[in-house]
């Protein structure tokens, strides 16, 4: 190739080889990896062609990229490219090894050419990749010069579920119109930016990724090469990071190598949504912000800026250190963020509360924003009172919070005129509903009543809240404040003494009154309890009286009652049975039961269910109603339904009560319990047992009438890798989405029904095999048109059969079942 010199010869050669040059491996597929900011993790990778031609050496991609584009072959190369990167990914899932989304690079004169989405959709199809594992870079470049095209390319790709990226976006001149016509996933800015690190440059970027987030747009920086880049990119809150500083792209063996070394380890797909709505909410902004997750005992800082660290007075960048900092298990903060968390979660709105810290006031206020495999993702925003500032809220809460949150458990601030109760200090340790039900005092102290009050003090307490009377109360006290005894519900289950004070707040004019519980020394609990439940041996005439009327309510239904009763102890062990109870399991005395578990009686299918209730019974006062479960009497099993409930004694647990009844013997009374409904339990579709019964009418009307009908039984191929990949509810919400679709295409016309797990059925009049091939193309093209479920993308690949009544060899009694085996044989070729 000496002879061989000059542009225009290499252009020649380029094109003359191309083809040749694919054919023989010459031409590579290299990967740069693209890591999220947020983990360090490798969150996908940018694809790029290398061409190493035998008699010419290294081919710059500027120099026969160009080329190709000028001849109108460049998509020879990136059909390759999409063949490839496929193909590669495919081997990755196969192999077993966690796989990773990859971007490919297209030309406008692609699309000119041939049908690029066309070309994708086949080698997704042929590798059975999901599509979101590939991604569409486009240039604003090539988007400008041919905007009809291009804005048919951009929404079909999106539209089948495809990312759609913008590429070097800034480079341009029409970056602003772009963003304003067409709607794409991710920006990728061109770091040429940040060549310099300028103040002006760094405005530039701090607004291009502010104006991407307000449209809802991803974010990612390529051209990333130094710490001090990778430090400001993640402050600002830039999405994913590319660059020579993680790697220069290499054929993938070697880039997963160089990553492995690194530490950098690889985003499983199922935490991708989950990590970029993290992403999503980091922000460039002068309010104080973290974003952080919980997994039910640990916490874990993402993202801190620095206005967050001004506010609680930190000055490192360290999220580790400031982590077991803030969260450190012997502080006593960690109880009340635990709790300010958990009544998030429940409430899914925001929450806030108030805490005193090294004799500074801070208001804490958050929302969870994503939840996955029992992890929640959550930001907070703090506000420090102490500081200058906010002197004016300071003095305000001066003389109310000042080491309140060392001396009880609960504070609320009252506002008798509004009827608004604020949370200062661990609100949530009690109150289970939404932040909206504790603002309203009277439907919070309903709640705190039902929920947490001592049965037999509910009267009393609501006497002592009762807001006419506070101020005459707290007057008539000569101390300011009115304090009572309530036995309160523990997170055990157990009722332990709280004290309960109203406190009036000087200058409110009995209008604001702070509200707090605190506990009590063991002994003042332990005077309480003997003070306030006696013995059964009591002085009192009347309360032996009553005692003695409950023994005999209780002797005879533990001898005449039909309803089989039973008691147990802490350590679940029979302590009684009623006598309806021995004659159900045909024994013959008190003593074959007496001081066993029901493991040791050997009489229930399945004992988990009962150990797990009575578990929850004794060690956290869950009260147990309607369970149903199957037990063996001489060989029959009897389908039940248990009631339990904890005993308890001076309001410490000892113990359980409860009942079952046989549902085949309460038939009219548990009518809805026995008789399965006809619906499939995830889907709006009909059960198999139904749709059987069904099909039976479908025959009927052949058989009476000549009406003829078809079967038709569907499949996602793909369930059980989206179950894999994301957990048993979603792959359920997938087969909900995928019920609606079917419902939508047959309407009042057809029978559909959930056969198990990702397989379905349609029943359907119909005289012609071509109207049923036409209804299950509809029904194909429908459910495959899903691409996106519970903001998790997802790619389904249907398979189907069909028969027809009037086929030969076919029967009322056998169709279902011929076109299943033949669906069966089709998938295992």
């Amino acid at each position: 190739m000496a002879n061989h010199s000059g542009k225009r010869a290499l252009g020649h050669y380029i094109v003359d080889h191309i083809e040749e040059a694919i054919a023989a491996g010459d031409i590579k597929v290299y990967y740069q990896p693209v890591v999220r900011s947020l983990t360090g993790q490798l969150a996908g990778a940018e694809s790029l062609a290398r061409w190493v031609a035998p008699d010419v050496g290294f081919l710059s991609p500027d120099e026969f990229i160009n080329v190709l584009e000028k001849t109108q072959k460049i998509h020879k190369l990136d059909c390759f490219m999409v063949e490839s990167v496929c193909r590669d990914i495919h081997d990755l899932i196969a192999s077993g090894k966690t796989a990773f989304p990859v971007s490919v690079n297209f030309s406008r004169l692609d699309f000119m050419v041939c049908d690029m989405l066309e070309v994708v959709e086949r080698a997704v199809e042929k590798y059975d990749i999901p599509r979101d594992y590939l991604h569409i870079e486009l240039t604003e470049s090539m988007i400008a010069q041919d905007k009809a095209l291009m804005t048919g390319v951009i929404e079909s790709f999106r539209n089948r579920g495809y990312e759609v990226w913008i590429d070097d976006f800034g480079s341009g001149y029409s970056s602003l119109n772009l963003l304003k016509d067409y709607h794409f996933d991710v920006l990728k800015l061109d770091m040429a930016f940040l060549a310099n690190m300028s103040e002006r440059s760094k405005t530039i970027v701090r607004s291009s990724l502010a104006m991407a987030k307000k449209l809802g747009i991803k974010t990612l920086s390529e051209g990333v090469e130094t710490q001090e880049q990778v430090k400001f990119l993640k402050a600002i809150g830039c999405g994913k990071l590319q660059g020579a500083y993680f790697g220069l792209p290499k054929p993938l063996n070697e880039m997963l190598e160089s990553i492995e070394k690194k530490g950098i380890t690889i985003e499983e797909r199922k935490w991708r949504n989950y990590y970029e709505t993290a992403s999503f909410n980091t922000r460039d902004t002068e309010t104080a912000l973290q974003v952080a997750e919980y997994d039910g005992k640990h916490f874990k800082t993402l993202f801190m800026n620095d206005a967050y660290r001004q506010q609680i007075r930190v000055a490192v960048d360290d999220l580790e250190y400031i982590d077991s900092t803030i969260y450190n298990p012997a502080s006593p903060l960690l109880d009340k963020h635990e709790q300010f968390l958990e009544k998030a979660i429940k409430s899914r709105n925001y929450e806030s509360f108030y805490y005193t810290d090294k004799g500074n006031y801070y208001y804490l206020k958050g929302k969870v924003l994503a939840e996955n495999d029992d992890r929640y993702l959550f930001k907070t925003t703090i506000s420090n009172i102490s500081l200058d500032q906010n002197i004016k809220e300071r003095d305000r809460l001066d003389y109310r919070l000042r080491e309140l949150n060392n001396l009880f458990e609960v504070v609320l601030l009252i506002n008798i005129s509004t009827n608004k109760a604020s949370p200062l200090i661990g609100a949530y340790r009690y109150m289970t509903g939404s932040a909206n039900v504790y603002q309203d005092f009277h439907e919070m102290v309903a709640l705190f009543v039902q929920e947490c009050v001592y049965p037999d003090e509910r009267v009393s307490f609501m006497a002592f809240i009762d807001t006419n009377t506070i101020k005459q109360r707290g007057e008539e006290s000569k101390k300011g404040y009115i304090a009572r005894n309530f036995r309160l519900r523990q997170k055990d289950g157990s009722y332990k003494w709280r004290t309960i004070i109203l406190l009036m707040v000087p200058g409110t004019d009995g209008n604001e009154y702070l509200f707090t519980i605190n506990t009590l020394s063991r002994e003042m609990g332990e005077a309480l309890d003997n003070l306030t439940y006696g013995d059964a041996g009591h002085d009192s005439p009347e309360l032996s009286e009553k005692v003695k009327e409950y023994a005999l309510i209780w002797e005879n239904i533990v001898d005449n009652s039909a309803t089989m009763h039973f008691w147990k102890d802490k350590e679940r062990r029979f302590r009684g049975v009623s006598q309806s109870f021995l004659d159900f399991y045909e024994i013959g005395s008190l003593d074959e039961i007496i001081g066993k578990t029901d493991e040791e009686m050997h009489w229930h299918v399945n004992d988990g269910p009962y150990q797990g209730d009575e578990l929850d019974v004794i060690g956290k006062g869950k009260f147990v109603f309607n369970a149903r479960g199957q037990c063996i009497v001489n060989g029959v099993v009897h389908n039940i339904i248990c009631n339990k409930m904890p005993l308890y004694d001076k309001g410490e647990i000892v113990g359980l009560v409860g009942n079952f009844a046989d549902i085949d013997q309460e038939l009219y009374r548990v009518q809805k319990l026995v008789n399965p409904s006809k619906l499939d339990n995830l889907t709006r579709l009909m059960n198999f047992r139904s749709y059987m019964d069904v099909m039976s009418d479908y025959a009927m009307q052949f058989n009476d009438a000549g009406r003829n009908y078809g079967v038709i039984i569907i499949h996602n191929m793909n369930h059980k890798r989206i179950t894999a990949d994301y957990g048993e509810k979603q792959a359920g919400r997938v087969v909900r989405e995928i019920g609606e679709k079917i419902i939508e295409c047959i309407g009042q016309s057809a029978a559909a029904s959930r056969i198990k797990e990702a397989y379905f059925s349609v029943l359907t009049y119909t005289d012609s095999r071509e109207k049923l091939e036409e209804l299950a193309a509809k029904l194909k093209k429908s459910i495959e048109g899903i691409n996106e479920v519970n903001g998790k993308s997802v790619t389904i690949k249907v398979s189907m059969s069909m028969k027809l009544r009037t086929d030969e060899c076919v029967k009322d009694e056998n169709i279902y079942y011929q076109a299943l085996n033949e669906l069966d044989e089709k998938e295992s070729r």
